[in-house]
């Protein structure tokens, strides 16, 4: 009857009934069951040894104990051996649709669990596993989690930092700015990128890139941050030398009496100097000429000539057989002369082009 009336008051519904324990155990360990509706009083067993049977089988479905008893010790003692809910038959076609209403919830909150703890499984692997250091703070900005990476980049065990503030890996000098970005975080108001020098266990200063992610529950409250980084003392090392020597190089570049073009792989310009400018009267800024596609800078300069097409075709040619040249000398169309040398370079991204063009004066 039961089977019947939750079929009839709810579609989504399919009852299996089994009036046998074992048939029971049997079907829910090869059906796709998604909850248990069990009596209390059956031939040979009761509905607490059912359960007791079903959860020492490692069957975590919800389990509805339906039965007339109506005794305050045995609800308890169905509560308190993991059952998800207790009701009492009572007189009427109502207690089916309790009783639907019941599965239904114990069904949903089942199966969200289930979702939870994936959705948990899967972040706590994606954490493990991270190549980025990642520490979860709480919302009082407790360390509540650290991953392996993050414990190779600090030098700290987990141990060392669960349930502390990020004090230890931060430097003295640099510590209010950090607090600072701690009140934007909790406050969702910023704070989410920030390149910060820490401290290794070892006292070994490093600078690190961090990405903060801030986590909020469904009324908008901070309930916690993720903070995901990376040491990047070697590249900002590396970068402040090649700024250094990017400087240098602009520098020998300007003093330099003679026009100088360099170019990459892709025919782009790397860098040129403001005496080519002047000595083919280009207008604009030479720092801004970075990227200018060289082919059509070509096009540009050759109009200077008294040959524009033979220059563009010579340069096509060196670039082609990259094939140094010294002091090849080029007839302007004013009369003037210039001197080409020209050198095949090698750079870390593939082969390159150094150009360099010095005033001759009247050609004969």
């Amino acid at each position: 009857m039961t089977a019947t009336y939750l079929e009839r008051i709810e579609d989504a519904f399919e009852v299996r009934s089994e009036t046998d324990v074992d048939a029971a155990l049997d079907a829910l360990a090869t059906e796709p069951i998604d909850c248990v509706v069990s009596d209390y009083e059956m031939p040979g067993a009761d509905g607490l040894s059912l359960l007791q049977r079903v959860r020492d089988r490692g069957i975590e479905v919800p389990f509805v104990l339906f039965t007339g008893k109506g005794s305050e010790e045995i609800a308890s003692e169905a509560i308190s051996a993991g059952a998800t809910d207790y009701i009492q038959k009572r007189g009427g076609n109502d207690r089916y649709e309790v009783l639907a209403n019941r599965i239904r919830n114990a069904v949903d909150q089942h199966r969200s669990r289930i979702a939870l703890a994936a959705s948990q499984e899967r972040l706590s692997r994606f954490i493990d596993q991270s190549p980025l250091g990642t520490i979860e703070f709480d919302d009082a900005f407790r360390i509540v989690r650290v991953n392996p990476a993050a414990e190779e980049i600090l030098g700290y065990d987990e141990s060392e930092l669960i349930g502390g503030t990020w004090a230890p890996f931060v430097p003295g000098s640099d510590r209010r700015h950090v607090a600072a970005l701690e009140r934007d975080l909790l406050s969702d108001k910023g704070g989410y990128q920030s390149v910060n020098e820490n401290v290794r266990s070892d006292g070994e200063r490093i600078r690190c890139a961090w990405h903060n992610q801030v986590v909020t529950g469904a009324d908008g409250e901070v309930i916690g941050v993720f903070s995901q980084f990376e040491d990047v003392t070697e590249a900002e090392a590396r970068k402040r030398e090649i700024e250094r020597t990017n400087a240098v190089l602009s520098t020998a570049l300007d003093t330099l009496p003679v026009g100088m073009l360099i170019e990459d792989s892709d025919r782009r310009v790397i860098q040129v100097n403001e005496r080519l400018y002047d000595q083919f009267e280009l207008d604009g800024d030479p720092a801004t000429a970075a990227g200018r596609d060289c082919r059509e800078l070509a096009v540009e300069l050759s109009e200077r000539f008294a040959d524009s097409e033979g220059f563009v075709e010579r340069v096509e040619t060196l670039v082609e057989d990259r094939r140094p040249v010294d002091d090849e000398r080029l007839a302007l169309a004013d009369g003037d002369t210039l001197i080409l040398t020209y050198r095949p370079i090698d750079l870390p991204d593939g082969n390159g082009h150094l150009w360099a063009y010095r005033t001759a004066g009247r050609s004969d």
